[in-house]
């Protein structure tokens, strides 16, 4: 009992720790890049090991995990207390610095395994193997081979190794954000949030699915985890929709794949919306601006399916006792949505630093919390539970920071022997300069990484392997970049491992694999999205003014077509030949030629007329003969 307390003290003042630097830092920014980033990673790699232990008893953990807690601690000691020295002696590395070097990518590969799983693991193994074996390898992957001295000092005393810009991205960007959202989710978002859906959404039929997509949409546009924002807010929602008649399978499809996209929608955009503007050298408040009409057609697209497969269940609404009034609910979430509206506006409107917007949003939560606890006592939140927050928050960062470290070792083997580059002219061979094919593997390519790995580990990888090599074939930059991005973020609905269908079967008592394939139909149309985007950039924002409004408007219609192609149901059946129709018309809206349009238009004016008239003749079934 006293180890277990004793534990417990230790990870709770390693929490308050780790979070007093990632604030102090952030606010002050008095620290170069390796020591903020080597500093943070110490943090990471000890919490790590106290958090998920080899095994469950107390012996092991002494023999083993607290050795390497002292390891990860030593590391970032070392590289702090030897920096200036080690700017003198850069590439002559001393034997202690080889042994410091080997021991820490040897913790962060165990840290690795135990967080994000053996895929990223073995990824990171190759790559060091990779880096020194490869002069055995034929062309066209040999290259000379690294010895270990260089191979430590790229992969540890560097920024081009497990210290570059995805560690970096999480090591500041990233917690803060995530020390937002644990705010809010100790102010109770959750259920301040499903309580405003109901209020605006409840009265509509099939409004509990559509309560579930507004919910795990903002609450998962702040955390940027879609896993743990299909748990969260999936364990309100899900009960809710399979009281009203939603099929269980049915009912965690839906979580899930508006967890999914969350991860697309701005302000927050998870972690990879940052990686993606160090990457790209895209202002972060441009590249939320770009994300807008992609993550609004996305849940329109869901929206549409949901109300179709409302419609042809004929399911119901929720009870008129169980909505609360807009107006109550309003004032009930105006502690969450006014720091939340100083977030988004402090990004997009003032442009300020995405550092200080979530330092400044998230001090707003305290003031605003402060407040109501003061005048709205029925509405009180404990403080204690924001300090809560500061403990809990490490606990989150872990597996984005571990993934992000480890992610540095791929990044780093692809730049020191020249892969990235060899890469990129490889997809260009099998692609034989053909734009589609050459969509159609980084596709499939981000989707099989992206079941493997979290999105934005998975993004990283393919940003510095497929992306460059669509560049090459002419597409625009940021727009190869939201492409593999978009697709990395639709892996945890894409079967036969669904990670966010699994986690949503598991609340909804459903088979998971059936609730993965039930996601992957109901998202079909999203899955457009990435290809409309690289045909028609004004849907990234990009263009005149009235180029971006018609390709919105364009999508939205395509968006609606497939809906309703996907699930034979509009006022009424709606026949197979006619799904096929609407599925090709809604295809033609990809193409931005004014003649495709102009058939998508039209089959869209043939099918409204055409089901117009069935209904007032009473017919049963939409015919094309």
């Amino acid at each position: 009992m006293t180890s277990r307390k004793t534990l417990g003290a230790t990870i709770i003042v390693l929490s308050l720790l780790f979070t007093a630097f990632q604030v102090y830092t952030a606010s002050t920014g008095l620290m170069t890049a390796l020591l903020q980033r080597s500093v943070h990673l110490s943090f990471v790699l000890a919490l790590v090991f106290l958090f998920f232990p080899a095994f469950k008893d107390s012996k092991s953990t002494f023999l083993i995990d607290i050795p390497l807690v002292l390891a990860a601690l030593v590391s970032g000691i070392y590289l702090y207390f030897s920096f200036d020295d080690l700017v003198y002696r850069i590439g002559d590395p001393t034997g202690m610095d080889l042994i410091i070097g080997c021991v820490t990518l040897a913790v962060l590969l165990e840290a690795t395994r135990r967080t994000v799983g053996w895929v990223m693991t073995l990824l990171a193994l190759i790559a060091l193997l990779y880096s020194y074996f490869g002069r055995y390898l034929p062309e066209p992957f040999g290259h000379s081979g690294r010895d270990v001295e260089r191979i430590v000092t790229q992969m540890f005393y560097s920024t081009e190794g497990i210290y570059g810009v995805p560690l970096g991205v999480a090591a500041t960007y990233v917690f803060l954000f995530i020390l937002f959202g644990s705010f809010m989710e100790k102010c109770g978002v959750g259920n301040i949030f499903i309580n405003l859906a109901n209020a605006f959404a409840g009265k509509y039929q099939g409004g509990p699915a559509k309560v579930g997509i507004i919910a795990t949409m903002t609450v998962g546009m702040v955390s940027g985890s879609p896993v743990s924002d299909a748990a969260t807010t999936g364990a309100f929602t899900i009960p809710m929709m399979k009281r009203v008649g939603y099929k269980a399978r049915t009912a965690a499809a839906i979580e899930a794949v508006g967890a999914s996209g969350a991860s697309l929608m701005p302000p927050v955009m998870g972690a990879g919306a940052f990686v993606m503007a160090d990457m790209t050298g895209v202002p972060y408040s441009q590249i939320i601006l770009h994300a807008i009409i992609p993550a609004l057609l996305f849940y329109a697209a869901l929206m549409f399916v949901v109300g179709n497969e409302a419609r042809k269940d004929n399911l119901k609404s929720l009870p008129a006792d169980e909505i609360p009034g807009k107006r109550d609910a309003l004032m009930k979430s105006l502690r969450l949505l006014i720091p939340l509206s100083v977030l988004i506006i402090s990004l997009a409107v003032l442009q300020v630093s995405p550092l200080r917007a979530a330092l400044f949003a998230t001090a707003v939560i305290l003031v605003t919390t402060l407040v109501y606890n003061f005048f709205k006592p029925e509405l009180k939140v404990p403080m204690m539970h924001l300090v809560e927050a500061l403990i809990e928050t490490p606990r989150k960062v872990l597996v984005v920071s571990v993934a992000c470290a480890t992610a540095g070792i791929i990044i780093g083997m692809l730049g020191m022997t020249g892969l990235g580059l060899k890469l990129s002219d490889i997809l260009m061979s099998a692609s034989h300069g053909y734009l589609p094919l050459a969509l159609l593997f980084a596709m499939v390519i981000s989707i099989v990484l992206g079941m493997g790995l979290p999105p934005t580990a998975a993004y990283i990888v393919m940003a510095v392997t497929a992306a460059p090599f669509l560049v090459q074939m002419g597409v625009p930059l940021i727009v190869a970049h939201f492409f593999v991005f978009i697709y990395c973020c639709y892996a945890p609905i894409t079967p036969p491992v669904a990670l966010a269908a699994f986690t949503t079967a598991g609340i909804a008592g459903c088979d998971p694999f059936k609730a993965g394939l039930e996601a992957f139909r109901i998202s079909l149309t999203g899955f457009v999205l990435p290809v409309m985007v690289v045909y028609n950039n004004a849907l990234l924002g990009m263009g005149e003014w009235h180029q971006i409004i018609a390709a919105a408007i364009l999508a939205l219609f395509a968006v609606w077509m497939m809906s309703i192609a996907l699930v034979g149901w509009y006022q009424r059946h709606v026949n197979v030949a006619w799904r096929l129709l609407l599925a090709s018309a809604a295809m033609c809206c990809l193409v931005p030629m004014l003649w495709a349009n102009m058939i998508a238009l039209g089959v869209l004016a043939i099918f409204a007329l055409t089901q117009t008239s069935l209904l007032k003749r009473g017919q049963p079934v939409a015919n094309l003969t």
